[in-house]
């Protein structure tokens, strides 16, 4: 299947804003030269110039969204982004919280991983931290439809060494991780979460084309 990328929209600025900003920006320097000196008026021109640069990179510099390839599945994030292999996912659907035998969905939606080490050794310790963090409330929600309250703060931020079936040893960050992801998987039936307002598209069609895929590479992997 062809390569799909669906980005958030970028800001569209007026062009007026932008030479009103300059134009801001150079007054305050004259206003403060003729208050103060030179050298701080230089200063503060100099900081605003790297503050508009950072804010420009910020905003326009990252593609924040998701690209499906023919291979695997990819989330972008402001400090990074994570990727699984379509051959790792087992199955991909909608967060539903079951409270008095009555279903009701959340905005979220859960992936089934088949194997945790591929996916977590990709992944840069702030895009594991974001998770975590990200991610706390949906821990709540889930132990609170189990009534296991009481064991948040077990689970939250669980460092136990974490043992893979072939053996390896996940510590630290990688450990709490995967500690979450298997409490979560008995909560949720899912291992990892992506938020309705990360989507561009509804939930319903955004499941709908992860589907696709995840079948195409399924029955391409069938062929071979």
């Amino acid at each position: 299947m062809p390569t799909t990328q669906l980005f958030q929209p970028q800001p569209n600025i007026p062009l007026w804003v932008k030479y009103a900003l300059w134009a801001a920006i150079v007054m305050m320097s004259f206003i403060i030269e003729s208050w103060l000196n030179l050298k701080v008026a230089s200063l503060f021109f100099a900081t605003a110039l790297i503050l508009l640069f950072a804010l420009k990179q910020y905003v326009y510099g990252q593609n924040l969204g998701f690209t499906f390839t023919e291979t695997h599945f990819q989330q972008h994030l402001f400090k990074g982004g994570w990727v699984l292999n379509w051959t790792n996912i087992q199955r991909i659907g909608e967060c539903s919280y079951d409270f008095q035998g009555w279903c009701t969905p959340i905005p979220w939606i859960g992936i089934e991983i088949k194997e945790y080490q591929s996916c977590i050794e990709r992944m840069s310790p702030k895009i594991i931290t974001q998770i975590l963090l990200h991610q706390r409330s949906l821990l709540m929600v889930g132990l609170k439809q189990h009534g296991r309250q009481g064991e948040f703060e077990d689970f939250v931020m669980n460092d136990t060494p974490y043992t893979l079936p072939n053996g390896r040893r996940l510590l630290g960050l990688q450990a709490m991780l995967a500690n979450r992801m298997a409490i979560q998987k008995e909560l949720w039936g899912f291992d990892l979460f992506i938020a309705e307002g990360d989507l561009i598209k509804s939930k319903e069609v955004f499941i709908g084309m992860a589907r696709r895929y995840l079948a195409a590479s399924h029955n391409h992997q069938e062929q071979d």
